[in-house]
């Protein structure tokens, strides 16, 4: 998954953190966040097994932007985040739909999520490496 989608959420997210935590009287605070649904594709050139056996899907990262107060009294701000994608696989018409009718091929659901990453928000740190899976292009 490219964590490119959560730049454009980062300011927003921290800034709504932060004065959740200026409301709280500088306790720590926690924030659920998610990103809009999105359709995406997998890359034949970075990732042609995901390509060819999937090709794309639907995506979203969700996740928790926790404020905390830190050293010299300025707050920590932290997302833990992980990345969904799903999506439904159809039989199409022609030679697989008839496999699909004599019941050698079948629809099927596909869902996962990635591991749980940690990033500092907003403190200009490098964003977490990708796991091992797949990059997804929007």
């Amino acid at each position: 998954m490219n964590h490119r989608r959560l730049l454009p959420h980062e300011a927003q997210w921290r800034e709504q953190a932060l004065a959740e935590y200026e409301r709280n009287g500088g306790r720590a605070v926690v924030l659920p966040v998610e990103t809009p649904n999105e359709d995406c594709s997998f890359s034949q050139m970075t990732d042609p097994n995901w390509f060819y056996a999937v090709g794309s899907a639907r995506s979203n990262v969700t996740g928790v932007v926790t404020v905390v107060p830190g050293a010299g009294g300025q707050p920590k701000v932290g997302l833990d985040y992980q990345v969904n994608v799903w999506d439904r696989f159809d039989i199409p018409d022609g030679e697989p739909g008839r496999q699909h009718k004599v019941g050698l091929a079948q629809e099927f659901n596909m869902a996962g999520s990635g591991s749980v990453k940690h990033y500092e928000l907003g403190n200009g740190a490098a964003l977490p490496a990708r796991d091992g899976g797949g990059e997804i292009d929007r």
